[in-house]
């Protein structure tokens, strides 16, 4: 079996059936952005440690999220976390643009220097050394939000979202080490919520 043969058995195990999201997945070479002793785990649905409290979303979680997110050729997207770079680039072949806030500056330099050397995409793809719980008011401006990191509450960005917008959510479980997935649609009478997406451990937002 080759790789994609592989890869495309892998993914629809967990029903990933977009063919657009297997395309992307197939193009991008996850292997490129994992620390250099993890890169024959490119295709393992493992948790692979970026440093001593950040992990990689595993692979089949990954895909869950770009396909429920349900991204369109001219969707403006933010991603909180920027991590490894690697689900950045995936959602820059399925968007316009991607702007990218990272809090910790070791890790906003690892994701960078992968998507400057591997990113296809790199001059729509917009990186931020920010914590983005300083600039909320910028939320407003996409219409597509994903939350890589882990959060108490969705509550407090609701108002921060436009109409129509769509938000990805990791949200922290009492006593549990680990967080599930939901998807926010904001309307123009209020929201609804598409619950679990996902479950992953946790990295929570540092504040």
């Amino acid at each position: 079996m080759n790789y994609l043969e592989k890869t495309n058995q892998i993914y629809r195990c967990h029903d990933i059936l977009d063919e657009r999201v297997l395309g992307v997945i197939k193009n991008v070479k996850r292997e490129y952005f994992l620390p250099q002793k993890y890169k024959s785990f490119s295709v393992t649905d493992i948790a692979v440690p970026l440093n001593s409290y950040q992990k990689m979303l595993v692979p089949s979680c990954e895909a869950k999220i770009i396909q429920a997110m349900e991204f369109h050729s001219n969707d403006n997207v933010l991603v909180v976390g920027t991590g490894s770079g690697y689900l950045v680039e995936c959602i820059s072949y399925l968007s316009n643009t991607v702007s990218s806030y990272e809090i910790d500056p070791v890790l906003f330099e690892f994701g960078k220097r992968n998507l400057d050397l591997y990113s296809q995409n790199r001059h729509k793809i917009f990186l931020n050394q920010n914590n983005i719980m300083n600039c909320l008011d910028k939320i407003i401006m996409y219409k597509k939000i994903l939350f890589t990191c882990s959060i108490d509450s969705y509550l407090p960005f609701i108002e921060y979202l436009d109409t129509d917008a769509r938000c990805f959510f990791f949200i922290n479980q009492y006593k549990s080490p680990y967080k599930k997935g939901i998807i926010i649609d904001k309307t123009r009478n209020g929201y609804t919520v598409i619950e679990n997406i996902v479950t992953s451990q946790t990295n929570k937002i540092t504040d």
